[in-house]
């Protein structure tokens, strides 16, 4: 009888152990999902503020401007997240760079054909102009990223360099046109406007956009740091485009679909099933593997 009360115990104490482990697990899977698509948005929010930049205050751009707005998008966003520690911050700034290799990958298995005109980089190329400069600023936690598939040696030897030349630019770019003096704070001259999600999918998308405040917030910096010739605002809404986001001068708006964010869930999961390759690299693993579900 005793024995059998003993075997009965285990089997509970087994039992309970393995849905905690399970609703764990379903948990980090939920919150994964929740975290890349900010982090995507934060940099396609910043990446079209770097377009508005450019043209409101008529920068000069030597190169391609779809470059420069990236540049600025992923400084500014290592900037903002400066002071978080190195487990919070860097699998945030990771998760934008395994976006761009997530398209990259879908485009490869879908057999798209690559349009090597556009004005945009490769996917391909992002994902590691990307890696690049988040390693060059964190070079003292990341460095065993150098000399691996995703961060060869021959390119990590001149991230330093590419992350100073980029801070320097956005730095005086905030010097050169940002706001002088307290006289000249207009909190509001960058608005957020959303539109009723058409989708059922998206009302989730939707809540947890007014829950987050990440366009709020970023709206709220932008004003507070430029002085801007015109009103500014940030429209979420249905695309009947499907997935994008782009810039605006003729209205002075920047549009984010729904469908974009939706597409950042898709690939957060995506990334997670396929994720073997980056959980072989120890330091991925280290920021990443309980995201990614590596063993």
């Amino acid at each position: 009888m005793q024995h059998s009360f003993l075997c009965v115990a285990l089997a509970l104490i087994i039992s309970f152990s393995t849905l905690a482990d399970e609703q764990k697990s379903a948990e980090v899977k939920a919150g994964w999902g929740s975290d890349f698509m900010l982090a995507n948005l934060e940099f396609t929010l910043l990446h079209e503020f770097g377009h508005l930049l450019i043209e409101e205050f008529k920068l000069p751009v030597l190169g391609m401007e779809e470059d420069a707005a990236d540049r600025i998008a992923i400084i500014i966003m290592m900037r903002a997240h400066q002071h978080e520690s190195a487990k919070k911050a860097i699998p945030w700034l990771l998760s934008v760079a395994g976006g761009w290799y997530t398209e990259w990958e879908l485009k490869g298995a879908a057999q798209e054909k690559v349009d090597y005109w556009d004005n945009h980089h490769l996917d391909i190329q992002r994902f590691h102009n990307i890696v690049c400069l988040v390693f060059g600023g964190n070079a003292d936690f990341l460095e065993s990223l150098m000399d691996t598939e995703f961060l060869p040696f021959e390119r990590a030897m001149s991230c330093e360099y590419e992350y100073k030349q980029a801070l320097y630019a956005v730095n005086w770019l905030q010097t050169t046109y940002g706001k002088k003096s307290i006289s000249e704070l207009k909190v509001d001259a960058v608005k957020v406007v959303y539109e009723k999600p058409r989708k059922e999918q998206n009302k989730k998308i939707f809540e947890l956009l007014q829950t987050s405040l990440v366009a709020e917030k970023w709206a709220q910096r932008l004003s507070s740091h430029f002085k801007f010739p015109r009103p500014i605002s940030i429209e979420f809404e249905s695309c009947v485009s499907g997935p994008d986001a782009y810039w605006h001068a003729p209205t002075a708006s920047v549009t984010i679909c729904y469908e974009l964010l939706e597409h950042f869930f898709t690939m957060a999961e995506y990334r997670r099933q396929h994720s073997v390759r980056a959980c072989s690299v120890p330091i991925l693993r280290k920021y990443m593997g309980d995201r990614l579900g590596c063993s």
